[in-house]
């Protein structure tokens, strides 16, 4: 493609993606593409015509609502292109749909329980939240972190979950060679950073920050288990202003911008490897797919 018109095609194409067994998806508004490196060297590619819902209902770009929508739009396709990655790379049977959203649900409720319930309730063993609200958050906010960096640091050891991270640093310097407008080749991908200020990790540090905020307004009930399921109610509003702070950081330059960006980055160390060339090039692949007729030789 002309560096000119993949240029004005990065400006106009928030392009996405995520990680996969041996693979890289990667999302543009139209459509998601899945490329996974196979056990025997080839390189699989696969397409799927599916517009994001932020362009199926003009409602779903409005501030805060779009941040839901995208944070499930995201979590569904990267769910799928995971097991499908899954099926290619180990010769499974297809996952059945009702088995894999069965799966992502125990997957959500997992992490509320060890990221949002956990937190809260050891915090309100040491602290009373009715009296000290700010100190109460600011506490369960430090054991979030605590228990999401032991978390990561542990499975990072896993030399598939290695491999994981190394293909997470793969989507991201695609997607930086593609909105600098570079031909994408293995080379202009490898020299790319491997961090992304759009990246999932970072949005997860943002939803951390958020929360102690936002807990902090709400009226902490007496009971522990009310207090508990108030954190999980308001879910979705953390998510919608993280997503708003997250979308604000990745396009200003402003120091307050800079530091978050900065702290984001501090977090996808615990996700994001340098990828090999070899990774590069799947990447590169699922990229090419991904935004399909509008990439022009």
């Amino acid at each position: 493609m002309g560096g000119m018109r993949f240029l004005l095609l990065a400006k106009q194409v928030a392009l996405g993606g995520s990680a996969a067994l041996e693979g890289v998806m990667m999302k543009a508004p139209w459509a998601w593409a899945l490329a996974v490196r196979l056990p025997d060297g080839q390189i699989h590619v696969e397409r799927h015509e599916e517009p994001a819902l932020s362009q199926r209902y003009p409602w779903a770009k409005l501030p805060l609502i779009r941040g839901v929508v995208a944070l499930w739009d995201a979590l569904s396709v990267s769910y799928r292109a995971l097991a499908r990655s899954a099926e290619l790379v180990g010769g499974e049977e297809e996952v059945p749909k009702g088995a894999l959203w069965g799966t992502v649900a125990v997957s959500l409720l997992l992490g509320i329980a060890l990221f949002i319930v956990l937190p809260g309730f050891l915090a309100g063993l040491l602290l009373d939240a009715a009296r000290f609200p700010l100190l109460y958050n600011l506490l369960a906010g430090l054991l979030k972190v605590g228990i999401l960096v032991g978390y990561l640091r542990f499975i990072g050891r896993l030399p598939e979950i290695k491999r994981f991270f190394m293909y997470h640093g793969a989507e991201h310097k695609a997607i930086h060679a593609f909105e600098k407008g570079l031909p994408l080749t293995v080379e202009n991908v490898m020299a790319q950073p491997r961090f992304h200020p759009r990246c999932g990790t970072t949005f997860i540090a943002f939803v951390i920050v958020v929360s102690i905020l936002v807990y902090s307004l709400i009226p902490a009930p007496e009971v522990l288990w009310w207090r508990l399921l108030a954190r999980v109610l308001f879910l979705p509003v953390v998510a919608a202003l993280a997503f708003e702070l997250l979308y604000f950081s990745a396009r200003h330059n402003d120091p307050v911008s800079l530091f978050l960006r900065e702290l984001g980055f501090r977090f996808q160390a615990l996700t994001v490897a340098e990828p090999t060339p070899e990774m590069a090039e799947v990447a590169i692949r699922s990229t090419e797919a991904a935004l399909g007729e509008r990439v022009v030789a």
